[in-house]
């Protein structure tokens, strides 16, 4: 990144961007107000009116990107037998400073993973995840996320439907969520559509002989320069007594709600999780639609709908994101959502392209998601 850059001025790009809806001039029908930003420059906000008809499927067929198109993650993924458990997984989108993939696990993974030089987060949607690591075992749930940091050991052990993302970071981060203080207590259950028979909680396989593999990866590694090691199994997970240690987060729990100063604006419900230079998350839970369209014009927008289903419209065109989907905005594409009350989206920020890197096209089923929320104080 250029050195002139501010990487964190971003955290106070909401404020500004309703402080500029706010002073704007009013715009007649069929016309809106856009907001352009840069990465580590989005204290120096573009203002624009532009006509409705030029806001969706305006792209020339043929040109750009595509990795937009919207994926049922999930349902790219066999359903893994919940006696004989097993672990599938598949890689979504890849770029210079995150990888994404989706995962599947019922019981035990056979071995531990430890990432040397990168930072992991899980973010659980359906069922539920036991995770040793080098600093104890953390119970994840749907609507929880939890940050694992390079060169700390972990192994899952999910029920019958534990489902989650997960989001590989090159460059480590920073935190910005207090784990210890959540403006709510939300909570979440996940199940497909027509299955009602009640799930047990996971139980976490020791292995016999007392010895268990452990996976060690680096983010630049070429093919077959990952090591395998052949470890002690009571002492891989909770040994570490000091440095980086995970943090849990109900990532839905801390929304902050940004009003415009005069103007009849729909607000914006958003919390910061976590950034790095290269790479930041916000959730949001807007009860309307988005108060005005935007372009990061150098940074892709990728979508998970945790809870749907939530209107899209961009330059590609105006469509619905379900429950489980994943969608996007590369670079430069205008995008706005509309939204309601009671949905919840996680999204992710890179500077440099995430491309796809599976079809949409091998979904396995079409799965319809049934999410239970009980909101408490």
């Amino acid at each position: 990144m250029s050195a002139n850059v501010d990487p964190t001025v971003h955290r106070e790009l909401i404020n500004e961007m309703m402080a500029g809806a706010d002073k704007g001039p009013d715009t007649s029908q069929g016309f809106q107000r856009c907001f352009y930003t840069l990465w580590g420059k989005e204290n120096d906000i573009t203002w624009e009116t532009q006509p409705d008809a030029d806001l969706v499927g305006s792209i020339v067929p043929g040109s750009g990107r595509q990795d937009w198109r919207k994926l049922r993650p999930f349902d790219l993924l066999p359903v893994i037998d919940a006696v004989t458990g097993g672990v599938a997984r598949e890689l979504l989108y890849v770029g210079d400073h995150s990888r994404v993939s989706c995962a599947h696990i019922v019981g035990s993974e056979p071995h531990f993973e430890r990432a040397g030089d990168f930072d992991t987060i899980f973010v659980q949607f359906a069922g539920c995840g036991l995770v040793e690591t080098s600093f104890g075992t953390i119970e994840l749930n749907p609507g929880e996320a939890l940050l694992v940091p390079a060169m700390v050991a972990h192994r899952t052990s999910g029920s019958r439907h534990c489902r989650r993302m997960e989001y590989r970071v090159r460059q480590l981060v920073e935190v910005h969520s207090d784990p210890q203080m959540p403006k709510t207590n939300t909570r979440f259950s996940v199940r497909p559509e027509g299955d009602d028979a009640p799930e047990a909680r996971p139980v976490i396989a020791v292995p016999a002989n007392g010895k268990i593999r452990e996976h060690l990866s680096r983010w630049a590694d070429r093919p077959g320069e990952d090591f395998w090691f052949e470890r002690t199994y009571a002492y891989v997970a909770g040994r570490a007594d000091s440095g980086r240690a995970p943090v849990k987060l109900r990532i839905f729990d801390y929304f902050v709600t940004t009003l415009a100063g005069t103007r009849k604006l729909p607000p914006v419900r958003q919390a910061l999780l976590w950034d790095s230079p290269t790479f930041r998350q916000r959730v949001y839970s807007n009860p309307a639609k988005q108060p005005a369209p935007h372009r990061g014009y150098d940074e892709d927008e990728l979508w998970f709908q945790f809870c749907g289903p939530i209107g899209v419209e961009t330059e590609h065109g105006a469509y619905t994101m379900e429950t489980g989907e994943t969608s996007m905005a590369e670079a430069g594409v205008s995008h706005t959502s509309l939204s309601r009350p009671g949905l919840f989206r996680l999204t992710s920020y890179s500077p440099t392209p995430l491309r796809m890197v599976t079809d949409p096209g091998k979904a396995l089923r079409e799965t319809r998601w049934v999410v239970d929320v009980e909101e408490g104080a």
